[in-house]
Parts: C-alpha cells; structure tokens; sequence
C-alpha cells in the first residue's frame, strides 16, 4: 500500500493586489532512509548481501558524480537520467558570460517511465489533520523546489 503523505498548510499568496491567506497540501516526509538502511532493503530483495548492495551504491556514486562532473549525461532505463545543469546571472553582453557568470552547478534527475508509472500509482494520505501555519516570511524568501 503506497502512500505519500501531505499535511495542510497555511500559505500568505498575493492575489488582485492584496496579501491572502490561502490553504495548500504540502509533502510530509514519513521518514528518511540513509544508503545502509537502503542497502537492507535491496538485499531482502535479491541474492545480495547489504555489504554487496553497499559497494555497488558507493561506486554508482562515485561513477555518477565523476561522469556529471565531466559534463556527462547518464542514461539509465530502469531508474531514469541524470544531467548535469547550471544556473547562471544574465549579463549585458556576450563578452560578459563566462565561469563568472555561473553562480551554481548541479544535478538534474528525470526520471524513467517505469519510476513515473510507480509514483502516478501511488495514493496519498493525510499525515497530520492538523492546519500548519504560513512560515513567517514565505513572500519575501524564494522557496526552494526541494523544501517541503
């Protein structure tokens, strides 16, 4: 029985003008696997010791992060693509673009087809029916696509 979790939260939004308190679904994290607890999940899974499972992680890893690092796409059916991605300031001129005007590298992960159809099967459940307030300053900081 898969789930993903969501509370209700209070959220300040700018509508025709004016601040308004809107209320929106937000995930709750059931809880946090590290690699050793995932190591155990695969393990029961398959021939595997976790020790096993453990070394094939650190070098996918390794593997993974060296090639993004390279500038290298990884494509991998059973569980999605991985690319490397920038962000960077726009500037006045061509001549003004270069490692300077980068201000951040990063991984981006999309993910396959098989990983999507398992999330779209997935339910959701309320977590908590309580109502969470608005974080103070939610209007004037940018919120963060990895923030819950």
């Amino acid at each position: 029985n898969m789930a993903i979790s969501y509370k209700k939260k209070e959220q300040k939004v700018w509508c025709n003008g004016k601040l308004e308190e809107k209320y929106v679904a937000k995930i709750a994290y059931n809880s946090r696997l590290n690699e050793g607890a995932l190591a155990e999940e695969i393990a029961s899974k398959t021939t595997a010791s976790a020790a096993d499972v453990m070394l094939v992680l650190t070098a996918l890893e390794e593997c993974i992060s060296s090639n993004i690092a390279r500038g290298n796409v990884i494509k991998m059916d059973i569980l999605g693509s991985f690319y490397p991605a920038i962000t960077a300031k726009a500037v006045d001129s061509p001549d003004k673009v270069n490692q300077f005007s980068i201000t951040n590298k990063k991984v981006k992960f999309v993910p396959s087809q098989s990983f999507k159809d398992r999330l779209k099967e997935a339910g959701v459940r309320l977590y908590d029916p309580r109502v969470y307030p608005a974080d103070p300053h939610a209007n004037s900081k940018k919120e963060k696509s990895t923030e819950e």
